[in-house]
């Protein structure tokens, strides 16, 4: 007995195959960009209302001079890279968090109001734990490639 499939059979198979990568497709290559050092350090403002977020410090190798970093996505948030230099970049995330104001209400007392949340979510990509995902521009191109960060201690007082 011989088996038959039909064309339209096997262009389905080979569409439903080729969705399933696409996914991983979207990232560089695991050693496209090198870093020396990838952080990311929490911070809170000094004062109520004055935010909270993450400063993320990326030390690109030198080898990769053709490349400039554009963006940071890390958690649900997103941030322009700035480069400092030296292949230096950081980027600066406020998650929203120690934004009550102070409002003074006339006539009475003052009165703590929460400030407008302005998140900035991100939803290009899944990531979990300290995966984040760095945009950069190769010849003209943008390409993407996923990394993991590590937590920076050294700016952090002991408890």
């Amino acid at each position: 007995m011989k088996l038959v499939i039909s064309p339209i059979v096997m262009v389905a198979i080979i569409i439903l195959a080729s969705c399933g990568g696409q996914k991983n497709s979207l990232f560089e290559k695991q050693d496209a960009l090198t870093f020396k050092k990838a952080t990311y350090a929490k911070w809170v403002a000094g004062v109520k209302g004055g935010g909270a977020g993450y400063t993320i410090n990326l030390l690109l190798d030198p080898t990769h001079d053709s490349v400039q970093l554009d963006r940071i996505y890390f958690e649900k948030y997103s941030a322009s890279l700035v480069g400092n230099g030296a292949g230096l970049y950081s980027g600066y995330i406020d998650n929203g968090k120690n934004k009550e104001v102070l409002m003074p209400v006339y006539g009475g007392t003052s009165e703590i109001k929460e400030a407008p949340k302005q998140e900035n979510i991100q939803t290009l990509f899944e990531l979990t734990g300290n995966e984040a995902v760095v945009s950069y521009v190769q010849d003209g191109v943008t390409k993407y490639y996923k990394l993991t960060l590590t937590l920076d201690t050294s700016a952090q007082l002991p408890r």
